[in-house]
C-alpha cells in the first residue's frame, strides 16, 4: 500500500488528536499511538526530547500534582525543524480498525463485511471501506466489534459457527435498517441491537500496542484470538468510530505571566539547571540560611553548570545572585518550584497578573495597554466594565490524557483518565505545545461582582449545585459552581458569539478563560486567540476593543433574544440540570473554545431574572 503523509499541527495533536485517537485518512481510518510507537526510532530518544521540550515549571508542577509523576512536556518535532521534506512521515499510524465493508458485486446483492487483506467473494479491496463501528469501554479500553458474539449471542451457536465473513444488508437511515447474517447458519441481528449490547470488555489499548505487518503493506492491529480476556469490570459499547465521545481529550493550559516572563526565571525553569541548582542549595551547606558568601556560591553554580549550559546563561544567574543576593535568589528558586501548588493556585496567579494592569514582561511574550472603561449607562444590565487589549499573549497547553465515554448505564465511578504521557529519561513526557496571539481582558470596574442575591436565578445556582455528568470531577472544583463564575461564562460565551459575527473570527479560533477570585466576589474574562493561520494574532482581536460597546450590544442581544424561544427561556436551573437557559441557538459553542464543555451557563442570571 502507498504511504501517504497527512500534516497536522501541533495544536490539533494536543486539542483534537493526539495517541488513541482515530484519524480519517486518504486510504481509511488511522489510530494514532502512543509517542514511543509514533516516533519512534531516533525521534525517540533523551537528546531529541530535550531539544524540543517545553520549560514551564507551573505546567509541570499542575501535571505532577495531577498524575503522582515527574512530568516533562514535549513539543513534536516537525519537518521543518528537523530539516526534513515535507512528503516525509515522522509520525507513523496504523490501520484501526481492520474489518471492512466491501460494496462489489456480490451474489444477492449482499454487501460483505470481513476483516481479510482483500474480500474473499470478488477478492478485490477496491470497493472496501474500513466499519465505522468499534467498541470502547469508560476506562479507555478500545477494540474492534466482536461481531462473532453480536450476531450469535442469544443462539447459542457462537462457539460453533467461526465465519470468515458475514452478509451486510442495508435498507435505510437507520441502525435497525443495518442486518448483519451469519453464511453459515442464517443467524442475524441488526446494529439497532448491537447498540444496545453489552461486550465483555477486552482490556485493548491498541494504541500502546506493537502493530502487526503483513505483506509489505501499512502496519495495522489484528483483533485478538481471545476478545473475552477480561480487561476490567467494565462492559464494552459500540460507539462510531468518529463520535466525539469516542475521545475526549483533557489538557492543561496556563499564561505566560510576566512574572516568570524574564531571563533569569526562563534559564532557572531548564531541567538541567534547576536540578544542579536544587542539589546545590538543598547541600549541607545550606547556602540558602547565608552560610556561605556570593563568591562561595556563584563558583559553586559555575562548577555545576559550565560543561552544560552556555556562558550567557551562567552570566545572566551570576549578574543576578550579585545584585539581588542569596536569599532573593533562593526564594526565587523555591517559588518556581513550589509543588504545594494546585491547578487553580495557577488560575488565581493569572487572575491577580491580569488585575496588576497594564504592563509588558521583560521577555516580551506578554504586553497588556491601558483599558477602555465602559460605563453601564442607564438602565443596562451589565456594572461598569474595563476592557484591557492585550497585544500579545503566550500560552502553553499539554494534553494530559483522554476519556472514553461510550453510553453506558450511569455508574457512580468517574471515567478513567487514559494517560497520554510516555516513560524516557527517568519521566514521563506529555505532548504539548506553545502558542502566541492576543487577547482581550474584561473585568469589573469595581473590582467587585454586582449584588444579584435578589435574582431568582442568583439564588438557585447558589441553592442547587449542578450534577456530576461529565463522568469526571472538573479541575476548577467548586469553582464553576458559583453565580459569579456562571455569570461571567454566559458573557463569554455571548461575546465569542458576537465576535465571530462582528470580527470575522470563527468562534472556533477564540478561546475563554473564566476567572474569579478566592473569595468569589470579583472575576473576569478572558477572550484570547493562538490559532496559526487566517484566524490567527494580526491584531484583528485587539483592534475591535474601540468598538466593543457594539459587540457587547450584540452578545447581550444574544442573551435577550433566542431563536428558540420560548422553550429555551422557560428552562430554569434545577438540582439536576447543569445549565439553565442555554441552547445551541444562543450561547453554546465549539467545544474546543470552551474550557467548561459549554456546561454552567444560563441566560437568566444575566437578565437578572
Amino acid at each position: 500500500m502507498k504511504k501517504e503523509v497527512q500534516h497536522i499541527r501541533r495544536s490539533q495533536f494536543v486539542l483534537t488528536y493526539g495517541p488513541g485517537a482515530i484519524i480519517e485518512s486518504k486510504n481509511g481510518p488511522r489510530i494514532i499511538p502512543s509517542i514511543n510507537h509514533g516516533l519512534g526510532g531516533s525521534l525517540f530518544s533523551p537528546d531529541k526530547f530535550q531539544k524540543f521540550e517545553i520549560t514551564d515549571s507551573r505546567l509541570r508542577i499542575a501535571i505532577k500534582n495531577l498524575t503522582d509523576s515527574d512530568a516533562r512536556v514535549l513539543s513534536l518535532p516537525s519537518n521543518a525543524a528537523l530539516g526534513k521534506s515535507e512528503s516525509l512521515g515522522i509520525y507513523h499510524t496504523y490501520i484501526f480498525p481492520t474489518w471492512k465493508v466491501c460494496h462489489g458485486s456480490h451474489p444477492q446483492e449482499k454487501y460483505i463485511l470481513y476483516k481479510d487483506t482483500t474480500c474473499p467473494i470478488c477478492n478485490t479491496e477496491s470497493h472496501s471501506s474500513a466499519v465505522r463501528f468499534v467498541t470502547a469501554c469508560i476506562n479507555g479500553h478500545l477494540d474492534e466489534v466482536y461481531w462473532n458474539y453480536a450476531v450469535h449471542h442469544d443462539k447459542n451457536c457462537d462457539h460453533k459457527c467461526k465465519p470468515r465473513y458475514f452478509h451486510w444488508k442495508t435498507g435505510g437511515s437507520s441502525l435497525s435498517d443495518i442486518v448483519i447474517e451469519c453464511p453459515d447458519c442464517g443467524c442475524k441481528t441488526d446494529m439497532g441491537k448491537i447498540y444496545n449490547l453489552d461486550f465483555n470488555c477486552t482490556g485493548r489499548f491498541p494504541e500502546k500496542e506493537i502493530p502487526s505487518y503483513t505483506g509489505g503493506g501499512a502496519p495495522f492491529y489484528t483483533q485478538p484470538k481471545r476478545p473475552f480476556r477480561g480487561g476490567c469490570d467494565e462492559k464494552m459499547k459500540v460507539i462510531q468510530r468518529q463520535s466525539s465521545s469516542l475521545r475526549i481529550p483533557e489538557t492543561l493550559t496556563l499564561l505566560t505571566i510576566p512574572e516568570y516572563d524574564n531571563a533569569i526565571s526562563n534559564i532557572l525553569q531548564r531541567p538541567i539547571v534547576s536540578s544542579a541548582i536544587n542539589t546545590i542549595i538543598r547541600s549541607p551547606s545550606r547556602p540558602c540560611d547565608e552560610k556561605m558568601n556570593v563568591e562561595e556560591l556563584i563558583n559553586w553554580i559555575k562548577s555545576a553548570l559550565a560543561p552544560q549550559i552556555s556562558d550567557v546563561s551562567i552570566l545572566k544567574i551570576e549578574d543576578y545572585v550579585r545584585e539581588k543576593g542569596i536569599s532573593h535568589f533562593c526564594e526565587l528558586f523555591n517559588h518556581l518550584y513550589d509543588e504545594n501548588r494546585e491547578f487553580m493556585d495557577f488560575i488565581y496567579e493569572e487572575f491577580e497578573s491580569l488585575l496588576a494592569g497594564p504592563m509588558t514582561s521583560e521577555d516580551g511574550n506578554f504586553s497588556m495597554s491601558p483599558p477602555m472603561k465602559r460605563p453601564s449607562g442607564e438602565g443596562s444590565i451589565l456594572p461598569d466594565l474595563d476592557i484591557y487589549p492585550i497585544n500579545k499573549i503566550r500560552t502553553i497547553t499539554a494534553q494530559r490524557g483522554y476519556l472514553r465515554m461510550p453510553y453506558t448505564k450511569k455508574t457512580e465511578e468517574p471515567a478513567n483518565i487514559v494517560s497520554s504521557d510516555v516513560y524516557l529519561d527517568d519521566c514521563y513526557w506529555y505532548p504539548g505545545f506553545e502558542g502566541l496571539g492576543e487577547g482581550i481582558f474584561t473585568t469589573f470596574s469595581e473590582r467587585e461582582f454586582p449584588d444579584l442575591s435578589k435574582t431568582m436565578a442568583y439564588r438557585k445556582w447558589k441553592k442547587h449545585k449542578a450534577p456530576e455528568v461529565t463522568g469526571r470531577k472538573s479541575l476548577w472544583e467548586d469553582t464553576v459552581q458559583e453565580p459569579l463564575f456562571v455569570w461571567l461564562h454566559t458573557l463569554s460565551h455571548s461575546i465569542i458569539g458576537a465576535l465571530s459575527l462582528y470580527a470575522g473570527y470563527s468562534s472556533a479560533s477564540l478561546r475563554e478563560r473564566v476567572y474569579i477570585d478566592r473569595d468569589a466576589k470579583n472575576g473576569g474574562i478572558l477572550i484570547y486567540t493562538t490559532s496559526p493561520g487566517e484566524d490567527g494574532s494580526m491584531g484583528g482581536l485587539v483592534g475591535v476593543v474601540d468598538e466593543f460597546d457594539d459587540i457587547l450590544a450584540m452578545g447581550l442581544e444574544r442573551i435577550e433574544f433566542c431563536s428558540n424561544d420560548p422553550l429555551c427561556s422557560e428552562v430554569r436551573k434545577t438540582p439536576d440540570r447543569i445549565n439553565g437557559a442555554a441552547c445551541h441557538s444562543c450561547l453554546l459553542i465549539s467545544e474546543t473554545s470552551c474550557e467548561h464543555r459549554n456546561m454552567w451557563l444560563d441566560r437568566h442570571i444575566i437578565m437578572r431574572d
